[in-house]
């Protein structure tokens, strides 16, 4: 009995011996097959995925990302620079192909398109109406956002689900009665009817996102207002405005955007030549003469686009100084 018992425990031993024995073959890349992993084999060269492969790749994904997103505003400079016999005999459609820069000396759309068109006119009208928009899309939402996420009132809820309604209605459903609203006032094809046709579409999502940022300020910061002896307003204007920054830039820009890239409420509300809108201008444009008028709609596209990119780049920084300090308090 005893031989037995000695011989199952030195077999048991040495099962567990080649057993730790593989497992620390394995964990060590010695093994065979599933052993030798790809894991081991970059740390073994010097290489691994978190330090040098998954950068790559992501740089390499943003460049492909930048590239798909500067190209149309490429596209539209380099083919403003040419006439449409050029853009329109450029092989495969590449603009670099056939640039000439003798265009550029002579007849090209950034000489003459300010005089063959009233470029100027419709450049004002977009920008006047895109920052009214967005500056009264911003005040309203402010104080209305912040009413619904500090103070008390009546029927609070019922009436922020009224007014944040307006996403579920398409444009397109409720441009008629609002064209028919402005006409009967004599707000038709006015910068201030146009800004307020704007606003009531931007306006839900302004208050919806404000109102999410008031409620996760800490409510500590007001009393605290309040015990060194400022009102509601005055800590209101005091301590929670100059923390909402970043939220009230975004809200600007966001309004913005949506009101210069309007095509349909412009059209409706504005239709003299006045307060024709850069959608709608570049649109009619293309009509009847689209081949020769190509230089000239792919100059105003560039304009419609590098004005807001622009705009974006410069609003940045108070942006992030913003994020820096909200943050700054919260911590």
């Amino acid at each position: 009995m005893s031989h037995e018992t000695d011989t199952d425990d030195l077999a048991a031993n040495t099962a567990a011996g080649t057993g730790t024995g593989s497992a620390e073959a394995n964990r060590a890349g010695l093994g065979t097959g599933s052993g030798r992993s790809w894991r081991f084999e970059t740390a073994r060269q010097g290489l691994s995925w978190e330090t040098h492969y998954k950068p790559v790749l992501k740089y390499v994904a943003l460049a492909i990302l930048m590239i798909w997103m500067l190209f149309p505003v490429y596209y539209a400079f380099v083919n403003s620079l040419k006439t449409p016999e050029m853009i329109f005999t450029t092989s495969l459609g590449i603009p670099f192909l056939t640039f000439d820069p003798v265009a550029f000396s002579g007849r090209n759309a950034w000489r003459t398109m300010w005089s063959a068109f009233p470029f100027g006119r419709y450049l004002l009208a977009t920008f006047v109406v895109s920052v009214g928009t967005a500056g009264l899309a911003t005040v309203c939402a402010v104080f209305a956002a912040y009413s619904f996420a500090r103070l008390e009132f009546p029927l609070k809820n019922s009436l922020f689900v009224l007014a944040v309604a307006g996403f579920a209605f398409p444009i397109v459903l409720l441009a008629i009665p609002i064209f028919v609203l402005l006409q009967r006032i004599g707000l038709l094809n006015t910068y201030m009817g146009m800004i307020l046709a704007f606003t009531a579409f931007t306006l839900p999502y302004n208050i919806w996102l404000l109102r999410g940022f008031f409620e996760d300020l800490p409510e500590n910061l007001e009393e605290s207002a309040r015990v060194d002896g400022c009102t509601q307003i005055g800590a209101f204007f005091r301590v929670i405005l100059p923390l909402s920054r970043p939220a009230i830039v975004s809200v600007f820009i966001f309004a913005f955007l949506l009101a210069w890239h309007n095509y349909l409420m412009a059209f409706i509300m504005g239709s003299d030549a006045l307060h024709t809108t850069l959608p709608v201008a570049l649109l009619e444009l293309r009509g009847t003469f689209f081949v020769r008028n190509f230089h000239y709609i792919m100059a105003g596209t560039f304009l419609t686009m590098a004005i807001p990119i622009v705009m974006y780049m410069y609003l940045q920084k108070y942006l992030v100084e913003g994020l820096g300090s909200s943050a700054g308090v919260k911590g």
